[in-house]
């Protein structure tokens, strides 16, 4: 576990250096990148409607993304 976490702006940098990492050559790169992210829990944590706070995969972070591919 991370002993800071990275604010908003740095977890949403980690998202898009991931996903450009996930659509070019360096696709190792990307998933060493995703799993460190997992790791240290710098994913923003999800939560539900009656105020749970739940940990996100990087996947689960993808698909509720507005940014779907760089396709």
């Amino acid at each position: 576990m991370a002993k800071e976490k990275c604010s908003q702006i740095e977890a949403e940098l980690y998202y898009l250096i991931a996903r450009f990492l996930q659509y070019g050559p360096c696709k190792k790169a990307a998933q060493i990148l995703i799993e460190e992210l997992e790791e240290y829990e710098l994913i923003p944590q999800r939560w539900s409607w009656d105020g749970k706070i739940f940990k996100r995969s990087f996947q689960d972070w993808v698909s509720c993304s507005f940014i779907d591919n760089f396709n």
